[in-house]
């Protein structure tokens, strides 16, 4: 068994505040709390966030003049069927790309894939919440003019929707190489919606999929990942090909 497996959540909660400000200790702790499980597969306090991914772009820096004029530009030019999809795409889960790959992806189809997708889910959410507690940026307030019901409460810096899109996305297409350019496409479907809905910055989006990226590259160089992924891998094929229909020939 891999050592980062082994932290007690007592000791994380303390390597976490090494990159946290007390005020952000409590908001992780309670993720961590949450968690009926130790880490799985990724354990966040293993995780270097400043190399991982860039710091966002500092106020008042042309970066962040350009961040402001495209999530003014894209509240402003949206429509309401995108708002409506938008606030559709923020309860996300895995089996959402049944969209891209039909529905024969779901969990009661695929209960291998829902068992290890919820861990890797898990592991990921700590992830999000440690990088976001490491940036500390300011969630922008164009969301309130978008009509968007969800709680605002947190940092945005990386989006974690659409980190979670990634990491989703980049696995998926491990399994289903042939899949990946339409399932990626979703993911970035998921980002622009955020950006859409004002909850993000165009950057925190762009982060997001970079670290959605790592981490399911982490996922897949884990030793116990890798114990279950084949046998996912094999449910997920199995049930695509049962799904598709036999080729008709014409006389």
């Amino acid at each position: 068994m891999e050592k980062s497996r082994l932290f007690p959540s007592v000791l994380l909660v303390l390597l976490l505040t090494a990159s946290t400000g007390v005020s952000d200790i409590a908001r992780t702790s309670q993720l961590l709390a949450s968690s009926t499980k130790k880490p799985s597969f990724v354990n966040p306090a293993s995780l270097d966030i400043e190399r991982i991914l860039p710091p966002p772009p500092l106020p008042n820096t042309q970066e962040a003049k350009i961040d402001n004029s495209y999530i003014r530009y894209a509240a402003a030019a949206a429509t309401d069927n995108q708002i409506l999809l938008g606030i559709a795409a923020s309860r996300d889960s895995v089996f959402d790309y049944s969209q891209t790959l039909g529905i024969w992806f779901s969990p009661k189809v695929l209960p291998k894939t829902a068992a290890l997708f919820s861990k890797v889910t898990e592991d990921t959410k700590i992830a999000i919440e440690l990088a976001k507690n490491h940036f500390k940026r300011a969630r922008p307030a164009t969301w309130r003019q978008t009509g968007d019901t969800e709680t605002s409460d947190g940092y945005c810096y990386p989006s974690g929707h659409t980190t979670r899109a990634y990491v989703w996305a980049n696995l998926l297409a491990n399994a289903l190489p042939d899949e990946k350019k339409a399932l990626h496409h979703q993911a970035r479907q998921k980002a622009w919606y955020r950006v859409i809905l004002g909850r993000h910055y165009p950057s925190d989006v762009r982060a997001g999929k970079n670290y959605g990226a790592f981490l399911a590259s982490q996922f897949l160089n884990n030793q116990e990942f890798q114990r279950e992924w084949p046998a996912v891998c094999d449910e997920i094929r199995n049930a695509r090909a049962e799904a598709m229909p036999p080729p008709s020939f014409k006389l």
